[in-house]
């Protein structure tokens, strides 16, 4: 891997039984770099994110993410937006950002601070005591595009990060 390189694929495989979903699949994502997975549904889109997140694991084949093994990274340097979100409805959007930072390491204090700092900038402000619930869905999207990236991460990964708009 080169130190320029933030993702390298080798070969990946993922079978669900006699379906091969991602046959040898190799890449290289640059550094800085904006990079995408198009194809069809069933192309396997969502199965190599979901290896690269050590979520499943490949068949066969072998994936760094910033110089280390998947295996061995700290997820904590990763952003990711999953294809099915979840956000907990009950909660004050304040205080599920807040969670979420602490998830990722970011100290109770530090991660209130970046949750209201976002909030501001996306234009979200008036609803940072309200629950997802009463957000329209594209509140929401914006409030899980906060929750990806409150902690700064080195790489973002968003899987279909804009359902339905293309």
């Amino acid at each position: 891997m080169s130190a320029a390189h933030v993702v390298d694929a080798f070969g990946i495989v993922k079978r669900y039984g006699d379906f091969t979903a991602v046959d040898r699949v190799s890449f290289t994502i640059e550094e800085g770099s904006i990079y995408g997975l198009l194809g069809p549904n069933g192309a396997g889109k969502t199965s190599t994110i979901r290896m690269m997140m050590q979520i499943i694991l490949p068949d066969e084949g072998a994936i760094n993410i910033l110089g280390q093994p998947v295996a061995m990274l700290d997820t904590a340097r990763i952003g990711y937006l999953p294809e099915e979100r979840g956000l907990y409805k009950k909660m004050k959007i304040v205080e599920l950002l807040t969670f979420f930072g602490q998830l990722k390491s970011l100290s109770r204090v530090e991660a209130r601070s970046r949750a209201l700092r976002w909030l501001e900038r996306l234009d979200l402000s008036d609803y940072a005591e309200k629950t997802s619930e009463d957000l329209s869905k594209g509140m929401q999207q914006k409030v899980q595009f906060i929750a990806t990236v409150i902690h700064d991460p080195e790489l973002i990964i968003l899987d279909e990060p804009f359902p339905g708009s293309i």
